[in-house]
């Protein structure tokens, strides 16, 4: 479909006829801009574009006006018969291949959608082909004049001394009275019902002779049905029909159904083949007797200059309609609708009102909505095509349509150039390609110019090839094209300022609104302008970009470069004095360089003024299992933890964990520049006690860290550091590495991922079988960890790997790789534990209790907090020896078992078990009663490094009854899925059984 604006030619003005329009209209509104094409002798097309203030949008009209004279004819078209329905431009392609130059067309009468059937009359040729006797009329005299009204036609058969009234001719049959049909309704007369059909043939011997009809008035003899005509016929047969009826070529069918009239249906059973019948057909309104082509028209909307009362005045839709001036001249109009930033067309009313503006003083309706189509055909082109917009996105078929054919033919004569700019509507600065047609006298293309072409333009720049550079001013300027002595013009549009800009992404040509990226990524972004919703051709150079400084770079082509650091922002782009701003955000990936996590030997840091010492009490430690104490003394008023570590341009901030001592010192981090000189920036005033994260952005400048200082008025004081870091964003990097374990016989392999970048190296992972580290490989590239097990044998076994990220985030992932391990235990045997506990004694971790020959294990038995102790410490393969000298605080410590003693002394060491308060203040062991969920999770919670995501407890409905003291470590083993509860519920006030426990153990490995 070639549309008004996109033809390489678009649609343009030639100045030398250009017919002037006005800068409003009262109907539509203002106008935004307005062409007119001459297209043949006193025929033009135009197009013009106006701002509806009531409906806040745009209305797009399209109209080809021409004066009757002997260049031209209007032409009514219709399918294979008149219920066939075709699209406008299928219709005008029919023309075209039987010789018709088709300048203009557009849709014709009203009908209905289901059957084809039009709903007034149509006339071709002066022949009716359909009638409607009760509808308006639009009609063409020969010589292209109109004719509007109401033809009232009679519609009559004489016979047996009767004159009798035809209800319609080629209308779908309905109850009553007398139908006539002829071989332009089809093949059959489609009659669904019984009746008579009586078959008839013309006869008139000699054609327009001037006769009296029944009723005296003056008709002319035919052998068509012509209006003001009476039509002689004999008949042929008269069928008693119980459907359709075929329709012989030339001849007429007259029909009624067996409901029709009793007495009508006997007069047509009385006639007999041979006898003769009269068709009558006329208009009291003479006019409508020289009418060579007509098609109905349900609304007569202006007359008499006047516009018609009680047309409607609410519903904008697409509209056809066709005026006539007092002139003689004729428009064919349409306006789009329906169309959102295009045009929502107009009501009845506006249509009557713009068409008297445009000067007319008659104008009839015809069909719209879907409807509404306007062809033509531009004089650099051999055939028509679409102009307009239909509402339904493609073309409705429609009954039929009116036409304007060229009754001139090719002369090979240069009259004029035919001036197309590739747009018409530009910003200031804009460039568009202008091209020179030649057109013969005939209106036809020719196919080369007759001379060099120049080319001029009243303001702008026209280059030697026709390429136009907008003025900078707003305003209509003239592009004119001269060749061989013949010349034409188009008129192009200026704005320098638009009322819309919206940018879209030139890789993909999607509107965006927002931008976000990461470090380093372009976008090539394109800005498009309109007025009122009116696209206004730009340019690299109509528009001017700006970005918010730092968050990236922006050149004048609009490629945006983001910068290296994490962001918010705007980018502005501006045409004139309007502007629009997007919102930017550039997302840095995490970058992390871990400088110290204390978890191996080394303190990093070193200082005369602070005893610096690996710590591994667990309350002392904020991720993994170390951290380092610092018992610091303030010489000459400061304590310096010296350090040294080169600065990428990636490092912004200088990030660790802190256990203040509430001395009210500062906590500084020192850095210096490239000659050397120190840099300060502090950190925190140490005012709090317990693991807080500190963070201070790097000075500008600074290309070393230095170290760490303690300044203020406490002399001496003791911190505990974990996890320093150096980060490219101020936020932490909370979110853990991904871990994928697979296991298949021997062969592990496990993807490893996290979303900062580098986070990961081999010194941070780990691979156990059993709890036990083995041997493995890590390309830190992909991310992928590979292993051979050996060793294994037939027995069960708990794969694990494990990784931590820069920031301390720890995750895990396992597998249990089946096997039969030998089962003990008497009482074990189908037990869903036996596997586990199989193992695990295997591995001396778990024992059970003798009883004659046989080893009970006792699964279902809770377990005591001092047997606990016992299993957790084997299981950590403690030696309980090195733990025989630990004093505890237990004032119930003598109740404690003899085999239960060494383990609970080593979890007490260790910070992993520490007691309960008694009802009298005092700190018991409570090493003979049974253990809770809770305490045993707990406990084997703070076995683990430190660093494991915590998942929520919502989803268990007994979330509420966690104690406090014991939420975040079982929300640790939930998140890593070594918890997953039993009907929803976690029971953490139930004692444990010993089945669990080593269900719990294994999985942990």
């Amino acid at each position: 479909m070639r549309t008004f604006f996109r033809r390489a030619a678009a649609f343009v003005l030639c100045a030398a006829l250009l017919i002037p329009t006005a800068l409003a209209s009262d109907a539509l509104g203002s106008r935004i801009y307005s062409y007119t094409l001459p297209i043949c002798d006193d025929t033009s097309l135009t197009r013009e574009v106006m701002w509806s203030a009531s409906r806040s949008d745009l209305r797009t009209e399209n109209y080809v006006t021409y004066k009757p004279s002997a260049s031209v004819s209007p032409k009514v078209s219709y399918g294979s018969s008149v219920l066939a329905k075709q699209t406008v431009s299928s219709l005008a392609k029919d023309l075209e291949k039987g010789g018709d130059r088709v300048l203009s067309g557009i849709n014709g009468d009203y009908f209905v959608m289901a059957t084809g059937d039009p709903l007034g009359l149509v006339v071709t040729d002066g022949i009716l082909r359909s009638s409607a006797s009760y509808l308006n009329a639009l009609g063409f005299r020969a010589d292209g004049t109109a004719v509007i009204g109401k033809p009232d036609l009679t519609l009559r058969a004489d016979f047996k001394g009767y004159s009798l009234k035809i209800t319609d001719i080629n209308k779908i049959r309905s109850t009553g009275g007398y139908y006539l049909f002829t071989d332009d309704f089809g093949a059959t007369t489609q009659n669904t019902q019984p009746g008579v059909d009586i078959i008839l043939s013309p006869v008139t011997k000699t054609e327009g002779q001037a006769v009296k009809g029944a009723d005296g008035v003056a008709l002319t003899t035919a052998n068509n049905l012509k209006i003001g005509s009476l039509v002689s016929c004999r008949v042929e047969k008269v069928v008693e029909a119980t459907g359709a009826t075929a329709i012989p070529q030339g001849k007429f069918v007259l029909s009624i159904a067996n409901s029709g009239g009793e007495w009508l249906q006997e007069m047509a059973r009385s006639l007999k083949p041979g006898d003769t019948l009269n068709l009558e057909v006329y208009s009291a309104d003479t006019r409508w007797n020289s009418v060579d082509c007509a098609v109905g028209a349900m609304y007569w909307i202006l007359s008499g200059g006047k516009v018609a009362s009680g047309l409607d005045a609410s519903t904008a839709a697409p509209r056809t309609a066709v005026g006539v001036k007092a002139d003689g001249s004729v428009i064919f109009y349409t306006i789009d609708g329906r169309q959102s930033g295009y045009s929502v067309g107009a009501t009845i009313q506006a249509v009557a009102q713009r068409l008297a503006e445009l000067g007319c003083t008659e104008a009839v309706l015809l069909d719209g909505g879907g409807s509404t189509t306007l062809v033509s055909t531009y004089p650099d082109y051999g055939t028509s095509s679409i102009v307009n917009k239909p509402s339904e996105g493609t073309s409705r078929s429609v009954t039929n349509a009116i036409f304007l054919v060229s009754n001139l033919d090719p002369t090979g004569t240069a009259a004029r150039l035919y001036v197309t700019p590739t747009s018409l509507t530009l910003l200031a600065g804009a460039t568009t390609q202008c091209v020179a047609t030649c057109i013969d006298s005939g209106w036809y293309p020719m196919d080369s110019l007759p001379g060099a072409v120049t080319w001029s333009a009243e303001d702008g720049t026209v280059s030697d090839s026709g390429l136009f550079t907008a003025p900078a001013k707003t305003g209509v300027y003239t592009v004119t094209a001269q060749s061989g002595g013949v010349s034409g013009s188009t008129n192009i549009q200026v704005y320098d300022t638009p009322d819309s800009i919206y940018v879209t992404n030139k890789a993909t040509g999607k509107n965006v609104s927002t931008l976000t990226l990461t470090p380093g990524q372009k976008v090539d972004l394109d800005a498009v302008a309109s007025y009122r919703t009116v696209g206004l051709t730009g340019g690299d150079t109509c528009f001017t970009w700006t970005v918010t400084p730092d968050l990236g770079t922006i050149d004048a082509s609009g490629v945006f470069t983001a910068g290296n650091v994490s962001g918010t922002g705007k980018i502005k782009v501006a045409a004139g004095k309007y502007a629009v701003t997007m919102s930017v955000t550039v997302n840095a990936p995490p970058q992390v360089s871990l400088l110290a996590d204390f978890e191996g030997n080394s303190t990093y840091f070193t200082s005369a003024a602070a005893k610096l010492a690996l710590e591994d009490t667990a309350n002392q430690v904020q991720y993994g299992r170390q951290s380092l104490k610092t018992d610091y003394t303030l010489k000459s008023g400061t304590a310096v933890l010296a350090a040294q570590q080169d600065l990428t341009d990636t490092d912004r901030y200088l990030s660790l964990w802190v256990y203040g001592d509430q001395s009210g010192n500062t906590l500084s981090a020192a850095f210096s520049d490239e000659n050397g000189q120190p840099l300060t920036q502090a950190l925190t005033t140490l005012n709090f006690t317990g693991w807080k994260q500190v963070t201070g952005a790097i000075p500008a400048g600074a290309v070393s860290f230095e170290g760490l200082s303690l300044s203020g008025s406490k002399t001496s004081g003791t911190l505990w550091l974990d996890q320093v870091t150096l980060s490219n964003q101020k936020d932490r990097d909370s979110q853990a590495p991904a871990v994928s374990l697979s296991v298949q016989g021997s062969s592990v392999t496990a993807k490893i991922t996290d979303n900062a970048k580098n986070a990961l190296s081999q010194d941070r992972i780990t691979l156990t079988v059993d709890g036990q580290s083995v041997p493995f490989s890590f390309n830190a590239s992909s991310g992928t960890l590979t292993a051979t097990l050996s060793g294994l044998g037939k027995d069960l076994h708990r794969v694990t790997v494990t990784a931590a990220d820069c920031c301390g985030n720890l995750s895990r992932g396992s597998a249990t790789l089946e096997g039969t391990s030998p089962n003990p235990f008497a009482d074990m045997n189908g037990h869903w534990a036996a596997g586990m506990t199989g193992r695990l004694n295997q591995l001396g971790i778990i024992s059970g209790v003798t009883v004659g020959s046989q080893t009970y294990f006792y699964p279902n038995r809770s377990i005591t907090r001092g047997d606990f102790a016992l299993m957790t410490a084997r299981w950590l393969r403690l030696d309980l020896d090195d733990y025989q000298n630990v004093q505890l605080p237990y004032a119930d410590q003598s109740q404690i078992p003899s085999w239960d003693v060494n383990a609970v002394k080593a979890l007490y060491q260790l910070g992993i078990m520490q007691g309960s308060q008694g009802s009298d203040g005092s700190l018991r062991a409570n090493a003979r009663s049974s253990i809770t969920r809770a305490e045993a999770m707990t406990i084997l919670s703070r076995t683990q490094a430190k660093g494991y995501a915590q998942a929520s407890l919502s989803a268990f409905s007994d979330a509420g009854q966690v104690p406090a003291w014991a939420e975040a470590h079982v929300a640790s083993l939930v998140g890593q899925q070594v918890v997953s509860g039993s009907n929803g519920q976690l029971r953490p006030q139930a004692p444990v059984s010993r089945a669990e426990v080593a269900k719990l153990l294994f999985t942990l490995w």
